[in-house]
């Protein structure tokens, strides 16, 4: 489940109905104490209840941030994926495989080499779903 999600706003929700309509009617049966320290009683045990339940549904699916092919932490970070060209470039563009994946790719415009099906590249933006590619120099920088 994804975190804030409808699925996830909606199961802190049923919590908060069961908690507080329980609670409430528990206190209101089996106790004598006055409707407004019912009220408060069960309010409380409801943000209880949710705040143990987000850490819950936290531990249990919590939000992880993946990086994509071309996608940086800040513009300084230099390019490192690397992946093999799957079809021949022509006028610029081909496919590329990049962590098995398959991903149309665009030619940079100071990659002058001719880029064919099995070629070394390294990625060096995305725009959208196209990856921006060059050839692979392993003399630059390690993958």
């Amino acid at each position: 489940m994804q975190r804030y999600s409808r699925l996830w706003w909606a199961s802190i929700l049923l919590s908060s109905l069961a908690t507080g309509g329980g609670s409430f009617v528990l206190l209101t049966l089996a106790t004598e104490l006055p409707i407004e320290t019912v009220i408060k009683v069960s309010v409380v045990l409801i943000l209880v209840g949710d705040i143990g339940l987000a850490f819950i549904m936290g531990a249990l699916s919590p939000t992880r941030v993946t990086l994509g092919p071309g996608d940086r932490l800040s513009k300084a970070d230099l390019p490192t994926e690397i992946g093999s060209v799957i079809d021949d470039f022509e006028d610029g563009y081909g496919s590329v495989s990049i962590r098995g994946e398959r991903w149309r790719a665009r030619q940079t415009a100071t990659c002058t080499e001719r880029l064919t099906a099995g070629a070394a590249v390294r990625v060096f933006d995305r725009e959208g779903l196209i990856l921006i590619v060059a050839a692979h120099d392993p003399a630059i920088g390690a993958s």
